[in-house]
């Protein structure tokens, strides 16, 4: 069986390894959320603890936690380093300074958070440098964010930029509530969505399993796509290598809104 054939489910947005952040507190929770994802069908997954300022980052303990819990999960799930940036001053130049203590599986894929709440231009700004420096920023979550479900043309901006698309598989189900929702939905019907991942923290309340969500997704648009969006592009993610599966339009009636998209 080849390499290809091996990949399940990869997540790319998790919080795993125990103590850091909001995730698990202690290993046995890290290893319950493991067995979740394995029955689940997920075989990588990248761990993207807080960068914030409520939790600080640590490049080197993220890379040692990998270590031990690597052992007692065994080979049916890869485990490998990453982080969730909030987008601040600091964290950006931080990222600039030493890009790979930040990346997906030290990639050029950089997984960032917005403020709830944010002023555009500046984000763009920060975004703009990330691109120059030859990182690709991972959009996480915008259909929870308050700002691009008002104003949807502002991740279309970003997107222009190069930056990648990454929806929550919950949201997909209603984890987030029925706004968060539609705009998963919505994100999907309109070819906005380069990545599913299941920002897990927990086994339950915030549970790490992306089968529902790819099942939803197959129902909403197709097989291949909900493959993509689960498995071909957060596996290319990982690889560090260029998406396999870009959106494009396919519908006549949108025609007018990818014309704005890629003008």
């Amino acid at each position: 069986m080849s390499q290809e054939q091996k990949v399940g489910f990869v997540d790319t947005h998790l919080h795993l390894l125990p103590g850091l952040d909001d995730g698990p507190d202690a290993i046995e929770t890290t290893l319950e959320m493991a067995e979740l994802m394995i029955a689940d069908g997920t075989t990588h997954a990248a761990v993207t603890h807080h960068a914030n300022y409520q939790f600080s980052f640590d490049p080197a303990r993220i890379r040692e936690l990998c270590a031990q819990v690597q052992p007692q999960v065994g080979p049916r799930l890869r485990i490998m380093p990453g982080c969730e940036l909030h987008l601040t001053y600091e964290n950006v130049q931080a990222a600039l300074r030493q890009p790979l203590d930040y990346t997906l599986n030290e990639s050029k894929y950089l997984l960032v958070e917005f403020p709830e709440f944010f002023e555009q231009n500046a984000m763009e700004g920060a975004l703009q440098q990330l691109r120059a420096a030859g990182l690709t920023p991972i959009l996480a979550h915008p259909e929870r964010n308050p700002v691009f479900q008002q104003h949807l043309e502002v991740l279309v901006r970003y997107l222009r930029l190069g930056c990648v698309s990454q929806v929550t598989a919950s949201s997909f189900t209603g984890r987030f509530g029925k706004r968060a929702q539609q705009m998963a939905k919505d994100l999907l019907e309109q070819e906005l969505v380069h990545v599913v991942a299941s920002d897990g923290h927990s086994p339950r309340q915030r549970s790490p399993r992306l089968s529902e969500a790819a099942q939803t997704i197959a129902e909403l648009s197709s097989d291949e796509v909900a493959r993509a969006l689960t498995s071909g592009n957060p596996w290319a993610i990982v690889q560090n290598q260029p998406l396999v599966y870009y959106p494009r339009i396919a519908k006549e009636k949108k025609k007018s809104f990818w014309a704005f998209l890629r003008s």
